[in-house]
């Protein structure tokens, strides 16, 4: 016995069986039960979606001896024989390979008589876009005063190649991708009747991969089953699809969030020695970006996954939180064209990818800049020449010098809970004598020392005893304006007061080597 494939088996016999069209079987219901049915429709959207199909139900429906019906009996000798693709009273054209004008001319000629059991003779013309200049014109006439008892119905997947005066004649229908959501449960339940298993998660990619069409998922199902029998698991479709598996794609963005670049690299390159088509490791890594987005703002927004696969993700999308993860996305989505453009697209999902990993640096300098977190020095570095790198100390004049710099010191202790502060004391040069914690600010930076002084007073004081001595007393200080042109060492200090140096030096890392006046020069 011939095996029919699950695209035939499951081609639907009734408006109510069809997937994901409801807007268009809702108005051919009103047009059936209201005796409103067109002369000619135009059916336009994506393969697979079910464009021939509803052609096939209308002609039944207009044709059946209970009729016009938008229930057709399913019993009479027409709705048998439109079913079965054997009626002489309605006719299916292929407008790619009977495209001509003689084609169309021959069709004008079936016109002039009536159907020969039927109410309706019903003219489907599929990929109509694809008829010639000279055929189309050849059309219009038919379109524009048809027999009363001809239905046209035009089909396409590509309705702005059908010229203007074709689509002004024809009510015309669009018909939407259909839901993967909604494709996936369709496949699990043709699999409960066909008598095997799928796992929901094989059924969920396979929905996926097959981007609104129902039979394309019903052929890589087909497919599938041929692989691996009886027993359709996440592994088989990834083996047969070329699809990675959710887990390894979560690790992945787990692994460039956190900008571990080598670990990235690692998964990167081992989907890529399995055979996993670069572009599709960057679509999937989209995707999960983009389900960590849904979850972080609302777990309720993500309904495609299984439990397990919410398992493994919504951690990670609580930690990383939702802000975060939107920026991560938009960074990823501007990889786009890399991808699009580059001859080397395994060389360019790498490239993409070491971008992402940047993404905690990123961060860290916009708290910085927002002063709204700490950048935190590291707790040891490695001492300049000449420098002398000893355990902090709690004394004051001499014993200050010997450890870090004052002010590094200061604004360490500062950042764990005054931010704000922090960052104003960052633009002062901060030195210590005997008695005194001494805050010296640039002449640009006099608001930082007012604030100081007045707002953060009690603050500052209790941070400079509590770091250097308790009976140190604080001074603020203001460089005058005459103060900029002076010597070299003023030059150094105005140097040290720059926070944009400051920021560098502490993010970039360095230290600064010499100083130059280049202010005068040409």
């Amino acid at each position: 016995m011939t095996y029919q494939v699950l695209a035939r088996t499951w081609r639907p016999q009734r408006f109510d069986d069809l997937l994901g069209q409801e807007a268009v079987v809702q108005t051919l219901r009103n047009a059936l039960e209201g005796g409103t049915v067109g002369h000619a429709y135009l059916f336009s959207g994506l393969r697979g979606v079910g464009k021939t199909t509803v052609a096939r139900l209308l002609a039944k429906a207009v044709n059946c001896v209970q009729g016009p019906t938008a229930d057709p009996c399913d019993e009479c000798v027409s709705c048998h024989e439109i079913a079965a693709g054997s009626s002489l009273d309605m006719v299916e054209l292929d407008g790619a390979s009977n495209r001509g004008i003689d084609d169309v001319r021959e069709l004008r000629e079936l016109l002039r008589y009536r159907p020969s059991r039927d109410r309706y003779r019903v003219i489907i013309v599929d990929e109509v876009h694809m008829l010639t200049r000279e055929a189309f014109n050849a059309l219009l006439k038919s379109l524009e005063e048809p027999p009363p008892h001809i239905l046209f119905v035009l089909a396409t997947t590509e309705r702005h190649k059908v010229p203007a005066t074709i689509l002004s004649r024809c009510q015309q229908l669009e018909f939407r991708p259909v839901g993967s959501e909604q494709i996936r449960q369709h496949l699990v339940g043709i699999a409960e009747q066909e008598d095997f298993v799928i796992s929901s998660g094989a059924a969920e990619v396979i929905a996926r991969t097959a981007e609104g069409s129902v039979r394309d998922a019903l052929s890589l199902l087909d497919q599938l089953r041929a692989f691996s029998g009886d027993e359709i698991d996440d592994l088989a479709v990834a083996t047969v699809l070329g699809v990675p598996r959710f887990e390894v794609m979560v690790g992945l963005v787990e692994a460039l969030a956190g900008g571990d670049a080598a670990r990235g690299l690692e998964i990167l390159r081992n989907e890529l020695r399995e055979g996993h088509d670069a572009t599709v490791l960057y679509q999937e890594t989209g995707r999960v970006l983009r389900t960590l987005v849904h979850l972080a703002i609302d777990v309720e927004l993500e309904t495609t996954l299984t439990d397990d696969q919410r398992a493994v993700v919504r951690p990670l999308a609580e930690r990383l939180g939702a802000d975060a993860l939107g920026r991560m996305l938009g960074l990823w989505l501007e990889q786009e064209s890399l991808m699009r453009e580059s001859s080397n697209r395994e060389l360019a999902v790498e490239v993409a990818a070491l971008r992402l990993t940047r993404w905690p640096t990123v961060q860290r300098v916009e708290r910085l800049l927002a002063g709204d977190a700490p950048v935190r020095p590291p707790e040891t570095s490695t001492p300049s020449p000449g420098s002398a790198q000893a355990p902090p100390d709690r004394g004051g004049g001499a014993a200050g010098e010997q450890g870090s710099a004052p002010g590094d010191r200061l604004t360490r202790a500062l950042w764990r809970d005054q931010p704000r502060l922090a960052s104003a004391v960052e633009s002062a040069r901060v030195t210590v004598d005997a008695s005194t914690v001494i805050l010296r600010f640039g002449h640009d930076a006099e608001p930082l020392a007012q604030y100081v002084r007045t707002e953060a007073w009690e603050a500052i004081t209790a941070a400079c005893r509590t770091i250097f001595s308790p009976s140190h007393d604080v001074s603020i200080e203001v460089a005058g304006p005459e103060a900029e042109g002076g010597s070299g060492t003023d030059l150094e200090g105005e140097a040290g007061d720059d926070p944009q140096l400051q920021l560098a030096l502490r993010v970039l890392g360095g230290e600064v080597v010499a100083v130059r006046d280049d202010r005068g020069a040409d």
